[in-house]
């Protein structure tokens, strides 16, 4: 009986590694494909959850961001928005506003000032809290100094709200006219790495959405 159970577990090893040897290659390569999609789709899904992508097809951020033509053309840029950092000073960041008609629009401008501090602008000059800020991102030809509403008297800003600006100081249309915005009203902010990569996500994203698809 014992020579039976022993002869048993010889055969049963033998099969055992009969079967590895004889695993076919295309079934190892299948395996790797699968294990490879999987670890891209759990990658894909931890980016969606941390990250959004937005088109911009405002002007207001020129020359950080050059914006469309119009919403169904190319031209825009296309960058990713962090949708859990927190804004501080300096930052571009995305936030939502409710239209005239109830309708609820994101616009995209940069954090100049928090609640309790003082902004002002004089002939295109930012001060807040009486200093004046280095603003080295800005072009003169969208910051004049002639341009009436680039001279804003002095503000304190709402506790729990931000002063935003953009970029093209001759267009935008921001806290000079809107006033504060509820820190509340956040949808995200735009990581360094993210204007790094612009032109290759702008580049990507416009092929699909514009060539490819001919949008």
């Amino acid at each position: 009986m014992y020579e039976e159970l022993e002869t048993s577990r010889l055969f049963d090893a033998r099969d055992s590694l009969y079967k590895r040897e004889r695993r076919s290659p295309l079934n190892i390569l299948l395996n790797v494909v699968i294990v490879f999609f999987l670890v891209i789709l759990i990658l894909e899904l931890s980016f969606n959850a941390l990250f959004t992508g937005i088109y911009v097809i405002d002007r207001s951020m020129t020359p950080t961001l050059t914006g469309a033509k119009s919403a169904g053309s190319a031209g825009g840029e296309f960058i990713y928005i962090d949708k859990l950092a927190k804004p501080d000073y300096g930052d571009i960041v995305v936030v939502y506003r409710e239209t005239e008609n109830g309708e609820r629009g994101n616009i995209i401008k940069r954090v100049v000032a928090f609640g309790g501090d003082t902004v002002e602008l004089v002939n295109g000059v930012l001060k807040v809290n009486g200093e004046v800020v280095d603003e080295s991102y800005l072009d003169p030809y969208y910051n004049s100094p002639y341009v009436e509403y680039n001279t804003f008297g002095e503000h304190t800003v709402e506790e729990g709200c931000m002063f935003l600006l953009g970029d093209n100081r001759n267009a935008s249309n921001d806290s000079r006219q809107n006033g504060d915005y509820p820190v509340e009203n956040l949808v995200g902010v735009v990581p360094a790495w993210s204007m790094n990569l612009k032109s290759f996500t702008t580049g990507f994203y416009t092929f699909f959405n514009f060539t490819l698809w001919g949008k």
